[in-house]
């Protein structure tokens, strides 16, 4: 697989780990700063969701700017942000400020919206055959990051008399390197001006049956992981007296199991199809809800986070993969955009209402809230399969 990858996918995969580290300190890190600073205990993943509103909110600027000023200038105006947002973040922390804290997180998403549109450019940068494959070679970034972020934020949070300030501090040295890879990336034009034909509406586009396989399956795999893993350091933590070292590793558990499998996950899509593997990301949701359903100990928080990781990636490589399949080149900013729009909007909105389920209703109630979603997942997808067969697709 790797040796059909342009350079440009493995420029982007470690300019990905570095700036990606972000999104793991945040989630190890944002709820407990949140449980210090919030003014209600309500409020305690609030800076985690903040982090995925930010991402929904600058994703159509973040699209805009890429297509207008080319996505190499705009990779590297979003990582240079990332380095001065981290030490605005280091600095709210500092003064014990909660809404500043929050609204640093948030300013996150222009960084992280930027660098979602990754995958595209890689996607971009090689045959469309290896399309899968270069989505689960820049999935890697993600295992890279989820043992470096995490780590940073674990040894960095007491360089300082403030807990986690040195956190950020010592993120922001990240995106040096970052911007160093960024540089050599080269913009691979598709010619869209050359493309004959008018772009269609974005009604018809979201109307096909294979773009709603690929935006719900993406939309749902990334709402569900969401959602239960940012309930789980409140679970653990706080609800279940697990220590922070013990809820470190479950979180890195689950963030590894995100990433560990793109080794062969693009090679399983060629082989499988994406209907089956789409599938197979729904039954493996479904066995980590059952395990999350049988108990709290911690080997049950373990197994069930790992399984949600591996579900996500099955579901993730194989919808991103799928919805080029729906566009045409000149089509391509607008249709990646309102994906990964709607997609982040949704995670925001479990991300957001997390920290309330797991307070008011408990684990059990916020598992069950999952299951709705992923029936829809399996109905989207016999849809799908219906209509290919009625039009003799394959």
């Amino acid at each position: 697989m790797f040796s059909n990858m342009h350079k440009n996918v493995w420029l982007l995969m470690f300019a990905q780990a570095l700036m990606g580290s972000i999104g793991p300190v945040v989630v190890f890190v944002g709820g407990f700063v949140g449980l210090k600073l919030a003014p209600s205990p309500v409020l305690a993943t609030l800076p985690i969701a903040c982090m995925i509103v930010g991402i929904a909110c600058y994703m159509l600027p973040a699209v805009k700017l890429l297509a207008t000023i080319g996505r190499k200038k705009g990779f590297l105006l979003a990582a240079s942000w990332g380095m001065i947002n981290c030490l605005i973040t280091s600095y709210a922390i500092y003064l014990q400020h909660f809404w500043m804290f929050c609204f640093a997180i948030f300013n996150f998403g222009f960084m992280i919206a930027n660098s979602q549109q990754f995958r595209f450019a890689a996607m971009e940068s090689v045959k469309e055959q290896h399309a899968s494959e270069a989505i689960s070679v820049m999935l890697i970034a993600g295992l890279i990051a989820a043992y470096i972020g995490p780590e940073i934020a674990y040894v960095g949070k007491d360089i300082f008399d403030i807990e986690f300030v040195g956190s950020f501090a010592v993120m922001s040295l990240l995106y040096i390197p970052a911007l160093l890879l960024l540089s050599k990336y080269v913009d691979v034009h598709k010619a869209t001006n050359q493309v004959e034909g008018e772009a269609r509406s974005l009604k018809t586009i979201i109307s096909q049956p294979i773009f709603l396989v690929a935006i719900i399956s993406a939309t749902v795999a990334f709402s569900v992981m969401s959602f239960i893993m940012t309930a789980t350091p409140i679970s653990m933590h706080v609800h279940h007296g697990f220590d922070m070292a013990d809820t470190k590793w479950v979180i890195q558990s689950h963030i590894i199991a995100m990433y560990l499998p793109s080794f062969f996950t693009g090679s399983l899509v060629k082989r499988f199809g994406h209907k089956k593997m789409i599938i197979s990301g729904v039954i493996i949701f479904f066995l980590c809800l059952l395990i999350g359903f049988l108990g709290k100990e911690y080997v049950h928080y373990w197994a069930s986070l790992v399984l949600l990781g591996v579900g996500w990636n099955f579901m993730f490589i194989s919808a991103t993969s799928l919805l080029p399949k729906s566009y045409e080149p000149e089509e391509r900013f607008r249709v990646q955009g309102f994906n990964d729009l709607i997609m982040f909007s949704c995670q925001a909105i479990a991300s957001l209402s997390a920290g309330w389920v797991i307070k008011s209703y408990g684990w059990n109630s916020l598992l069950t809230m999952c299951i709705p979603l992923l029936l829809l997942t399996l109905w989207i997808v016999y849809v799908w399969q219906k209509s290919r067969k009625n039009n003799n697709n394959v």
